[in-house]
């Protein structure tokens, strides 16, 4: 039997925990099912929330320099909006003209790389290098191009399914235009359902973690992307500015700048080695220059989350809401990982009981 009421607590207190994670576990399939069910307005409603909180550096600014808060909202939304009509009307349609040149080019590239790939077989072979290059480089290029070609031929199908239809448009640009104007009555509204202690916690973690991701990696994928596209078209590399806009949009995600280099190398290789290894300094070098002058380690000083986390992060991120998982799985660790610190002195020590019985 048992001791004592205070032993009796314990017990309580130690089951209590022990049941947390599968009952967190059951509480996160359902909100993941509520989700896909609702998933169109959810995400119309999270991107309107995105490009809303992004909209609000430029609307303070405009107020600090003594413009009062209607006419600074209304130029900031004339702004964004004339921003997105002329990249809409002159960078979208050419990125979509050369994805679709790109398609057609890839085979002819993949039969002019025949002799290269020859001549590094011959190489290996003289310095008896036990690699069969003759046959795991054309499989490799091979499975490039069709990837690629993929790729750039439902490109344009990708572009027209992530803004959706003109309805969706309209609804996610009233949507950003309430939250810019009275966005603070909605979070204020909702913050209003928690407990006091975790609602100011809340407002200052959540917001800290967002501006500082996407000032970081929103600074280095602008960059490298309009770096690199320039530095491309300066070089004549073909289809530079699909490239480069590529990298810049795969920086938008940590390691993501990386892997797009690699892959636009060996994707422009196939043309030649000599016009691949170019390719390759030159985006080495600007990368550098961004990642070490202009965004030194945003990522590990800004988000404070370790680089395992990271990928974890953005795999289930991506699994559970593609393309805005992505974007949203690094803030959202940097959040989690801020309110687990903030109650981490407040959490009892589980121990297991002892001495259950007399």
């Amino acid at each position: 039997m048992l001791k004592s009421p205070l032993l009796t607590k314990r017990v309580i207190r130690w089951l209590a925990w022990r049941l947390t994670l599968p009952l967190l576990l059951l509480n996160a399939w359902c909100l993941l099912l509520i989700f896909r069910y609702f998933q169109t307005p959810i995400t119309l409603l999270v991107v309107g929330a995105i490009v809303a909180f992004l909209l609000q550096y430029p609307l303070r600014g405009l107020q600090r320099l003594g413009l009062k808060r209607n006419l600074a909202t209304a130029i900031v939304l004339l702004g964004a909006l004339l921003g997105a009509v002329l990249v809409g009307m002159t960078v979208i349609p050419v990125l979509i003209h050369q994805s679709e040149q790109l398609a057609t080019t890839l085979e002819l590239w993949e039969k002019t790389a025949a002799p290269q790939i020859e001549a590094l077989h011959d190489w290996a072979a003289q310095r008896n290098i036990p690699i069969n290059i003759d046959q795991m480089l054309p499989a490799i290029a091979d499975h490039l191009s069709t990837e690629a070609q993929t790729l750039t031929v439902r490109l344009p199908e990708l572009i027209l399914g992530t803004f959706g239809g003109l309805l969706e448009v309209g609804l996610g640009l009233v949507i950003t235009i309430y939250l810019v104007s009275r966005g603070d009555q909605v979070w204020n509204g909702l913050l209003s359902w928690l407990p006091p202690g975790l609602r100011v916690n809340v407002r200052t973690a959540l917001p800290r973690s967002f501006q500082n991701y996407f000032i970081g990696q929103g600074a280095v994928a602008l960059t490298l992307g309009v770096s690199m596209s320039i530095a491309f078209m300066l070089f004549r590399v073909p289809f530079g500015l699909l490239f480069g806009g590529f990298i810049g949009l795969m920086a938008l995600f940590p390691y993501g700048g990386a892997i797009a280099i690699t892959l636009v190398t060996l994707l422009v290789s196939l043309k030649g080695i000599s016009l691949g290894l170019r390719v390759l300094l030159i985006a080495v070098l600007i990368d550098q220059v961004v990642e070490s002058g202009i965004a030194p380690r945003f990522l590990g000083q800004l988000t404070g989350v370790h680089p395992v986390w990271v990928i974890v992060a953005l795999l289930v991120g991506g699994k559970v809401a593609g393309f805005l998982g992505f974007i949203l799985a690094v803030p959202l660790a940097s959040f989690i990982k801020m309110m687990m610190v903030s109650y981490r002195p407040q959490l009892p020590t589980a121990e297991p009981p002892e001495n259950l019985i007399d």
